[in-house]
């Protein structure tokens, strides 16, 4: 069973109640895996129900699948990956879903483009993990 079928969840059924519905949901998308695998550990020991995507197909199909209340999104998925595309794609599929954009490379144009296209939040990686934990409560 691969990673992503192992956190993919059914979405519950119009009137269903959610099984986790005291748990806020988080998407976590970048393409290294130790900084997910961080990002999971942190995040779950804080209480959140974290699903996590090395891609934007992988994020686009968990996105399918679950309601997520925030996205937390590398800039750069890859080489042949934008993260914006990837807001732009989950902001029509989630509207209401607060997304928190991350990089090491930053540029006034990138945090720009990021909050005029539905950025909640702009972080700098190496992303500080406290930083990161105040941001998500804000937005929640």
């Amino acid at each position: 069973m691969s990673r992503l079928q192992q956190q993919t969840e059914p979405r519950p059924s119009e009137g269903e109640a959610s099984t986790n519905s005291s748990r806020r949901s988080i998407l976590a998308v970048d393409d290294e895996e130790n900084f997910l695998t961080l990002l999971n550990w942190f995040l779950t020991q804080r209480g959140y129900d974290v699903h996590t995507a090395s891609n934007i197909d992988e994020a686009l199909v968990l996105a399918e699948n679950q309601v997520f209340d925030i996205a937390l999104i590398d800039l750069r998925i890859s080489a042949s990956n934008d993260g914006l595309a990837l807001l732009d794609q989950l902001n029509e599929r989630l509207p209401t879903m607060k997304v928190i954009m991350m990089t090491a490379y930053p540029t006034i144009s990138s945090i720009k483009q990021a909050f005029d296209r539905g950025a909640s939040r702009f972080l700098t990686k190496p992303v500080d993990l406290q930083e990161l934990s105040q941001a998500i409560k804000t937005l929640l």
